[in-house]
């Protein structure tokens, strides 16, 4: 991938279809996190779901009264910014052919989008690779977990080089 460059109120960039692939992936699979509070499908005790909504109050009635009121808002907003992201990834992805080269542009509100949604990919990869081995599924080695921790680096590549194309506009 290569960073971000500032492109009138937005911003571009191009990078490989597989990389295009794989965060389309990585979104589609937070958006059903997101999903499952929606529908109330959710399980309280993942580590995931306690990072991406944790407790609006110390007291836990309070706390479960307002992730009932407002959790599914909540939800659907931030479903709306990983959307965004994944209609953008998918839309630029040849169908055909491996190995080309996505282009990316997005304006200042698909921007904004962005960053939340990948700040949001890389919460939940960052509490998957910290968790115990025991709330893994089986079958997860070590050489998996180190994968994982590099697709978080690549993934804040991708967050931090938006971000400063973003602020270099905004000093123009």
């Amino acid at each position: 991938m290569r960073s971000w460059q500032a492109v009138g109120d937005g911003a571009s960039c191009s990078m490989l279809a597989e990389e295009a692939d794989m965060l389309a992936t990585l979104g589609r699979q937070v958006l059903g996190l997101h999903r499952a509070v929606i529908d109330r499908t959710a399980i309280d005790s993942d580590p995931v779901m306690a990072r991406l909504y944790p407790d609006a109050y110390e007291d836990a009635a309070d706390a479960a009264e307002f992730r009932r009121l407002a959790s599914g808002d909540i939800a659907y907003a931030r479903m709306q910014s990983m959307t965004r992201m994944v209609v953008d990834l998918e839309s630029a992805i040849p169908t055909e052919v491996d190995g080309d080269v996505v282009q990316l542009e997005v304006d200042a509100e698909g921007a904004d989008a962005w960053l939340r949604a990948l700040g949001e990919v890389r919460l939940v990869l960052h509490v998957r690779t910290g968790q115990d081995r025991t709330e893994l599924p089986d079958g997860v080695t070590d050489d998996d977990i180190a994968q994982l921790r590099d697709v978080i680096d690549w993934v804040g590549f991708v967050q931090a080089t938006l971000l400063e194309a973003l602020d270099g506009r905004m000093q123009q």
